[in-house]
């Protein structure tokens, strides 16, 4: 990849986030409420390491998460190790209006690109999200270590 392509590579990325907060604004769930669905997909987390992840703090995340259970997106319940704790997690509906946003977000690239670039524009952004994923996660349960500790 030469230097412009990884130049325009970033650009690329910088502008579909700049489109993807405008359509989030215009909806009801913002981008960092996405973001703590999107964690919170994969299991129940402590408010603590949504922050921690999400490089969010602790009042900011205390406020979304009030929010979020307002809409019946995510509940909270005592940790089992700890009761002291509580754990956050994703209900059913908060499932569905985060696939439902995905939904909406697809649409936009659909808006964005020509039909005949679409399918290899999905191919490349799916396997840049896997070669990332494997990272991120641990990365993620390195954040969940600290905080627990």
């Amino acid at each position: 990849m030469s230097s412009s392509d990884r130049t325009l590579s970033v650009r690329a990325i910088v502008a579909l986030y700049r489109a993807f907060e405008q359509a989030a604004r215009k909806s009801d769930l913002s981008v960092a409420q996405y973001r703590t669905l999107l964690y919170l997909y994969s299991g129940p987390k402590h408010a603590g390491a949504i922050a921690a992840a999400g490089a969010i703090k602790k009042p900011t995340v205390s406020a979304m998460l009030a929010t979020l259970r307002e809409k019946g997106w995510i509940e909270s319940a005592a940790d089992a190790s700890d009761a002291r704790v509580s754990r956050v997690e994703i209900t059913q509906a908060g499932r569905e209006r985060l696939e439902a946003f995905e939904a909406e977000m697809a649409g936009l690239t659909d808006a964005l690109l020509p039909a005949a670039e679409r399918a290899a524009f999905r191919a490349a952004l799916s396997g840049a999200y896997k070669a990332l994923g494997a990272h991120r996660e641990e990365w993620l349960r390195g954040i969940e270590r600290q905080f627990l500790e």
